[in-house]
């Protein structure tokens, strides 16, 4: 197993800690009311607390991290029963760079939503919360979708790394679903309250990792009779 690179690992956990830490300086300054919710005319309609917010920031916080462990982890470079290619160098930073895009996407993301609650500006909470996940749900399931087999990104599950053509069908199913999840993630913010969202982007996440691996084992099965 190839070692990790610590100083790229130890920059992308810093990332991670980056809006945690902008918020916990300003976390004294920020108004205890929190519009979260304006009409047309820029009038608040719904009004929040500071521990909404917290949750909200929390919610984003614990999804970067499970991305984070997730690519971390996941990526298996051993080359026994798999048709892929071997690893090369370029493979692997190739890998860096995507995982570097998501974090940073993240941590600019959840900054912005801060510095705006901190500036009274007025702010749809909960749409722009699910529209900025929503979105690299979408980007994520457009990149799957042409995703060709390697040993770091993607469904690798022992069926896709041992077939090609199980590969494709199963990213391009992924892929599809990943888009059209992001989508409708992000019409949903407009009509869903913060809590219930939260909850519900974490049993999203939890059908997007199942149903890919679902899919893939079924495939295995039917090309054998």
């Amino acid at each position: 197993m190839q070692k990790p690179d610590l100083p790229k690992e130890l920059l992308m956990l810093l990332l991670l800690l980056v809006p945690i830490a902008y918020l916990a300086i300003i976390w004294n300054w920020l108004p205890s009311v929190i519009p979260t919710n304006f009409n047309l005319n820029g009038q608040p309609q719904r009004m929040g607390n500071k521990s909404d917010f917290l949750l909200l920031m929390i919610f984003l916080f614990l999804t970067n991290l499970a991305l984070y462990f997730l690519f971390r982890y996941l990526p298996n470079t051993e080359e026994e029963e798999t048709v892929l290619p071997p690893a090369t160098a370029a493979h692997r930073r190739e890998y860096y760079r995507i995982r570097f895009m998501i974090h940073i996407y993240l941590a600019i993301f959840a900054c912005l939503v801060i510095f705006m609650i901190s500036r009274g500006l007025p702010f749809f909470m909960e749409r722009w919360t699910f529209a900025g996940v929503g979105l690299l749900i979408a980007l994520l399931g457009a990149y799957l979708r042409k995703l060709q087999p390697n040993h770091f990104v993607g469904v690798r599950t022992p069926w896709t790394l041992r077939s090609v053509d199980n590969w494709k069908k199963t990213h391009s199913m992924a892929g599809s679903l990943w888009l059209w999840t992001g989508i409708i993630t992000i019409v949903a913010g407009f009509f869903l309250p913060l809590i219930t969202g939260v909850f519900l982007l974490i049993f999203i996440g939890a059908i997007l990792a199942a149903l890919p691996y679902i899919y893939s084992f079924r495939l295995s099965n039917e090309d054998k009779g």
